[in-house]
């Protein structure tokens, strides 16, 4: 499957364009156009309106059943002329989409199928490409990275609001009418239907075909044919292929209509276990789309969705339907008749799977199961256009492996913000750099990002790329020094007495709605790989903890040292609602908003399942302060992050524990201010800093191997000593502009 630098539908002629406005239906937001070329020259151009969606049906659609019921021999009452929706998925733009119309049209037509394609907005795979790459802000990308923090970087880095957007949008485009005339155009098209069916009864039939994120869009679209008084009798068949849609909002919408024979047969197309998990999506995601969609994508992480065969097993009222039937559930790839045979292998290969499509076109046609010619058409399939550059090769990446016995590698970001826009600070910078030479003394290779550098998308982006390239053995080891908040919670897995708030830490650009909540926080954490050690060292208030005990007016009336700065700021109304802007899809008017209802309203499981708890943390945080507390900085420095370096210079080889007592000890009694240790089960016991194959031995931080010279100590033993006492001098300096 080549890729293209070309735009895609490019290759589409003014001809072509005049042709395909028979047979598509095209909506952005789920609207149709206002005006609309007849002519149109370009993919930009082309645009349906409501009266071209009544001409598709009741003059074009009107003219290829004349023509077909013609051929009826004399005095036989011709069969219904089937009539084929179709929705093409998330990975489809609108060049795309016009192009598999382009290319699927005159195949239909010539089994004496009419189709209509409907052609909506979307752009997931650019987005994809957007979130993993880094390309969008013009940063490298991940050197490597594996399929939980691909995962990561999709539900931090805007999949979600991607995803939600795209389900809005098939959701508008199905609405009935609103008091303002705004109706969507997929409800215009339903509606066409009905007044077609029921002034011509029994001249047409009508079935229904998706791709992946298709089955979204139909889930809203099929429902609306039975509304009304001029409700269709019946719809003869919803087939997906590999749908991405979940499996309660199915349930709420089409197994329904399938149960009480409304929906004459519902099939599904898709692939067994064993490969979707041997897919990969544009070669960097190592399993099937489908598995994003339900662990990156969805509200709640590892949603339900049709077309995982590992979630379709569980789904006991979907299995009652689909079991009832051997072709009703078609998990490939498989030859098992020329009505259920699939032979695709990835996600995206299911429209244009030779044996996929000519099943599918045999039950539209309604050829029966048996080894008789059955003079269907052949289905050409084509080399598409992919645009895969933005995220690499479909090469499958190697399995990124650690070694035993090697030397770990120690990975360390160091995060400083002083200069906030309203809000400055005055020893962040100075911590990162203080940070760095600590970690760079124990031989951390490090890397900064520091005021201006540390946007939101540039910080995940380093944390993400720290644990995506760490390997079984080495040493993560995170510092963050600026401001911390709240914000509200969107999701709903924050309750507890101070009300319904996220902790969030505040990146440079946070005033206009680019905060880190915990939630991302924890979502990156948790793709910490097997046997990797990570230290985070938090110099900032709501540090990541899901605990919290701090209210907004009790901030207000803190009292603080003379010369001491609180690391905590508020959020005003206005920022409040820019946050919440970039972390959900636009609602905007009340056509959006109506769609938005919709959308939540199907999705049953979401709203009757609590937001399930993490495991045991991967991470070891230690945070400047109680949740109670609030973090300050004093003389250039915070004041945790003076007494940690501080321990770190005099005592290494600590415990996690035990270095968070040390530090607790000396930091002065004047500062309301105690470190917090979260660490879960045996982490706590791990000395500070080191490898968890390491069997370390106390007071010990560096491990070397050179040879034993200078007195019974190796050279790296006499580096070391050499950097411990500078540290050590600093820190005694530090803590004397103090007293």
């Amino acid at each position: 499957m080549p890729t293209t630098t070309a735009p895609r539908g490019a290759s589409l002629t003014a001809a072509d364009l005049a042709a395909l406005r028979k047979h598509v239906v095209h909506t952005a937001d789920g609207k149709l156009a206002q005006t609309a070329p007849a002519k149109p020259r370009t993919v930009e151009e082309f645009a349906t309106t409501a009266d071209d969606v009544r001409r598709i049906v009741m003059t074009d659609l009107a003219a290829f059943v004349e023509r077909q019921t013609g051929k009826a021999a004399k005095g036989d009452v011709p069969p219904p002329v089937p009539v084929l929706i179709w929705a093409h998925g998330g990975l489809t733009d609108k060049g795309a989409g016009l192009q598999t119309a382009h290319h699927q049209v005159a195949w239909w037509k010539k089994n004496g199928v009419y189709p209509i394609h409907l052609v909506w907005e979307s752009g997931l795979l650019t987005t994809l490409a957007d979130v993993i790459s880094g390309r969008a802000t013009g940063k490298r990308g991940f050197t490597d990275i594996t399929d939980a923090a691909v995962e990561a970087a999709a539900r931090v880095l805007g999949g979600r609001r991607f995803w939600d957007d795209m389900k809005l949008d098939s959701a508008a485009a199905c609405l009935p009418a609103m008091k303002d005339g705004a109706r969507g155009g997929a409800d215009v098209l339903a509606g066409a239907l009905r007044e077609y069916m029921a002034a011509n009864q029994g001249a047409i039939e009508i079935h229904v075909a998706g791709h992946s994120a298709g089955s979204i869009y139909h889930s809203h679209f099929v429902p609306r044919l039975f509304d009304g008084a001029d409700a269709v009798d019946h719809v003869a068949s919803v087939t997906f292929l590999a749908p991405a849609v979940r499996l309660d909002t199915f349930e709420a919408t089409l197994l329904p209509l399938a149960e009480t024979g409304k929906i004459h047969d519902v099939a599904i197309f898709t692939m067994d276990e064993t490969h979707e998990k041997r897919d990969n999506t544009a070669g960097v995601y190592r399993k099937s789309l489908l598995y994003l969609v339900s662990r990156a994508f969805e509200a709640e992480k590892g949603a339900k969705i049709l077309g995982l065969d590992e979630h379709l097993r569980t789904a006991g009222r979907t299995m009652a339907y689909l079991g009832d039937d051997p072709g009703r559930l078609v998990k490939g790839p498989i030859s098992k008749g020329r009505l259920s045979s699939t032979q695709a292998t990835s996600h995206g290969d299911f429209d244009n799977d030779v044996e996929t499509m000519m099943s599918l076109a045999r039950r539209v046609v309604g050829v029966p199961d048996s080894d008789e010619p059955d003079g269907v058409a052949e289905f050409p399939p084509r080399a598409r256009e992919v645009v895969l550059d933005a995220v690499g090769s479909r090469t499958p990446r190697p399995e990124p492996t650690g070694v035993r016995g090697a030397v770990p590698r120690k990975l360390a970001l160091c995060i400083g913000i002083d200069k906030y826009p309203k809000d400055p600070l005055g020893g962040c910078v100075a911590d990162a750099n203080a940070w760095g030479a600590a970690l760079e003394a124990a031989k951390f290779d490090v890397e900064y990002l520091r005021d201006g550098d540390a946007t939101r998308d540039e910080i995940l982006r380093a944390m993400l790329d720290k644990v995506s390239t760490a390997r079984d053995g080495d040493i993560i080891a995170i510092q963050f020094a600026g401001h911390g908040t709240f914000v509200p919670d969107l999701d709903g897995d924050e309750t507890d007495a101070f009300g319904a708030s996220d902790e969030a830490l505040c990146p440079v650009d946070f005033r206009g709605g680019e905060l880190i909540v915990d939630d991302d926080l924890a979502a990156i954490w948790d793709a910490i790989p097997d046997g990797v050690a990570a230290t985070l060292f938090f110099d900032s208030c709501h540090s990541g903890t899901v605990n919290r005990g701090l209210t907004r007016s009790e901030f207000g009336t803190k009292q603080y040292p003379a010369g001491a700065t609180p690391r905590m700021t508020v959020l005003d109304g206005e920022e409040e609602e820019a946050f919440r802007s970039k972390r959900a899809a636009a609602l905007g008017d009340e056509f959006r908003r109506a769609a938005w209802d919709r959308v939540v309203a199907v999705e049953t499981d979401r709203a009757a399942e609590a937001p399930a708890p993490r495991g045991d943390p991967r991470e070891v945080l230690v945070s400047a302060c109680q949740p109670d507390q609030v973090a300050l900085e004093t003389n250039g420095h915070g004041v945790f992050t003076t007494a940690a370096l501080a321990v770190l210079a005099k005592s290494p080889g600590l415990t996690n524990s035990e270095f968070v007592a040390a530090v607790f000890d000396i930091i002065d009694d004047d500062y309301e201010q105690r470190p917090l240790l979260s660490a879960a089960g045996p982490l706590a016991s791990r000395v500070l800093l080191t490898s968890l194959h390491d069997v370390v031995e106390k007071q010990k931080l560096v491990t070397d191997t050179d040879t034993d010279t200078d007195g019974g100590r190796s050279p790296a033993d006499v580096r070391t000593a050499a950097i411990v006492a500078i540290l050590r001098a600093t820190a005694d300096l530090l803590e004397s502009a103090t007293e």
